[in-house]
């Protein structure tokens, strides 16, 4: 790999860690979502921050809205589309809504639980554990849960 690519990688996981421990810092465990799952899904959903998307929206992970009221980007081969991707003013924005959707939508309720379980059993959550609870993230389903657990495997930060 050229090194300004792994440059602009390093910035990239580094600008997303840094607003995903501020965010987090006053969180319990109870609410943390581990800093590696973060960082993978932001990997796979912007491609490392180039897509359209986090470019012009500052949106990480293709968090979309059928309120089409709320600032959004259309898809650009799906402009007739009922739903929009959200637009954020900054890439912490962009996390902090993120890490809210995992904690709060009834899609992830089953990440919820196993968390809990994690926290009980070894005082510790595993973002391979977590990342196993994403079928509903996207429409690839197992072949994304897939796509997150080998990006998990294959950054180096805590």
């Amino acid at each position: 790999m050229p090194s300004f690519i792994f440059a602009q990688n390093s910035n990239f996981i580094n600008n997303i860690v840094e607003c995903s421990e501020s965010i987090q810092s006053s969180y319990s465990l109870d609410d943390k979502i581990p800093i590696k799952l973060i960082v993978a899904q932001a990997i796979i959903e912007s491609n490392w921050g180039k897509s359209r998307f986090a470019v012009e929206g500052n949106n990480y992970f293709g968090m979309r809205t059928w309120d089409l009221s709320r600032e959004h980007l259309k898809p650009k081969l799906n402009q007739d589309s009922k739903f929009g991707l959200l637009v954020y003013s900054d890439l912490c924005s962009s996390v902090e809504d993120y890490i809210d959707n995992l904690n709060t939508s009834d899609k992830y309720s089953q990440l919820r639980r196993v968390r809990t379980i994690e926290l009980t059993l070894w005082n510790k959550v595993s973002a391979l554990a977590l990342a196993k609870q994403l079928e509903n993230y996207s429409e690839e389903r197992e072949v994304y849960i897939d796509k997150i657990i080998n990006q998990i495997e294959n950054i180096n930060i805590k």
